[in-house]
């Protein structure tokens, strides 16, 4: 049965007078504004839902389209507090996240060189054998280290405050919670944290390695509540994959959580990186073969960043031509596919083609992060905090983070890939810190 919603954004008094009958049906949202809000209010309104009805729908869930998994199912009392943060912030001003990234755990059993989760020093961590894991043990057969080796020192963030992040992230207006780590399955309160979730809210979903997603954990998340599963490939090519991840057997491991994700009956992404290498073998067109084979929903090409493990290799930035050859590969897969698995990329929200120019940076813009040991940092990639969860109330920081001179306006295009922002914020942390760094000290 088609799904029908009606839209209105009292608790932002500007947009008080802006009512929108949204319904999912034939394969289209269809929008009705009421009459009497500004013209400005309803056109945004039309382009946001009209940016979706761009493209097809990859699910629909008791009626509700699903056009990635990143936003809120269509419609949806959660894709209503999404679609309120985009009015807020493109047409008042007024900064609102519409996602949150959490760190769960900075445990894993993989050493990916790659990996924007390990911390350390500033200098001579360029690749993961510069790195030594903080401690090592062993669960499941495999072996399991701290990538975040310089924060040891004291707990990660417990379930309470873990609750607590959560709680102030939706309050701030998030209406997409997402667990990363580390490896978010290693934590055994994962599914009371996705339980607590009120998902009129907001979805939630987890990035893994999938070594540990068996159809018994697949089932339990699924019961707790998580909207979608995104499990991490770094080659189409078997071997390399594992050579990649650190650990034998993590693409064999990935083949299996996917399909036991599906048989719970979660939604599913392949998440990858591109790199000069990948893009010029065209390795996203065999993983997107791959993700069509499995019966995945959507794969999510991120550009490769000099962070965690890279942080010193600038030379591993995608240049120019292989930015604009992997827009192409990707728009012509969408094409090729029909929409479904819909391939995503992380160049294009960066290119300000579009409705890509109202996303850009995504860094204390629409979404923030918070990493195993409460730091909240502009996203995963970025090695600045602007405070401890454990120390400040999440609003504070926010609006501190907003007004920064820098963070405080938008950027069209990713700032950890700008040469002008490393060199300012990135080059002068001092040598031998212990990251995140504090953005006051840089400030000073």
């Amino acid at each position: 049965m088609p799904a029908q919603q009606t839209y209105a954004f009292t608790s932002t008094a500007p947009l008080a007078r802006l009512r929108a009958s949204v319904a999912a049906r034939g394969g289209h949202v269809r929008v009705r504004t009421a009459a009497g809000a500004p013209f400005a209010q309803r056109a945004l309104l039309h382009l946001f839902f009209g940016f979706l009805n761009g493209i097809r729908p990859i699910a629909c869930i008791d009626g509700s389209y699903v056009h990635s998994l990143y936003v809120p199912p269509t419609p949806s009392t959660a894709n209503r507090r999404v679609v309120e943060a985009f009015l807020r912030r493109t047409l008042l001003g007024m900064p609102t996240p519409m996602a949150v990234t959490i760190a769960v755990t900075d445990s894993c059993q993989c050493s990916c060189g790659h990996c924007s989760a390990g911390s350390g020093a500033m200098h001579g961590r360029a690749t993961a054998r510069a790195v030594q894991p903080a401690f090592r043990r062993r669960t499941g057969g495999a072996d399991v280290h701290r990538v975040a080796a310089t924060q040891v020192q004291r707990p990660p963030l417990s379930t309470e405050e873990l609750r607590r992040v959560i709680a102030e992230s939706l309050d701030l207006g998030v209406g997409s919670v997402t667990f990363t780590g580390g490896e978010p399955l290693l934590r055994a309160d994962l599914e009371k944290l996705i339980a607590g979730i009120d998902r009129e809210r907001a979805t939630v979903q987890i990035f893994t390695n999938g070594l540990l997603l068996d159809a018994r954990r697949a089932a339990a998340l699924k019961e707790a509540g998580l909207h979608a599963v995104h499990v991490s490939l770094d080659s189409p090519d078997p071997r390399r994959h594992d050579a990649l991840r650190g650990a034998p057997g993590t693409f064999a491991a990935v083949r299996r959580a996917v399909a036991a994700a599906r048989s719970a009956g979660l939604l599913v992404g392949l998440s990858t990186y591109a790199t000069n290498r990948s893009v010029e073998r065209h390795e996203l067109s065999r993983i997107a073969r791959l993700a069509m084979d499995w019966d995945v929903d959507e794969v999510s090409v991120f550009d490769v960043i000099p962070t965690g493990r890279l942080l010193e290799s600038r030379s591993s930035l995608l240049t120019s031509l292989s930015h604009r050859r992997l827009l192409r590969e990707a728009a012509c897969l969408n094409r090729r596919l029909g929409g479904r698995p819909r391939v995503t990329t992380q160049t294009w929200t960066n290119s300000s083609r579009g409705v890509a120019w109202f996303i850009g940076c995504l860094a204390w813009n629409w979404q923030f992060h918070v990493n195993a040991y409460g730091e909240a940092t502009p996203c995963d990639f970025t090695p600045l905090t602007f405070g401890n969860v454990r120390e400040r109330p999440l609003d504070e920081i926010w609006r501190d983070a907003t007004t920064h001179p820098e963070w405080g306006r938008r950027r069209r295009a990713c700032r950890m890939q700008s040469a002008w922002f490393r060199e300012r914020y990135i080059d002068t942390i001092p040598r031998d810190a212990s990251l995140p760094y504090p953005i006051g000290r840089l400030d000073a």
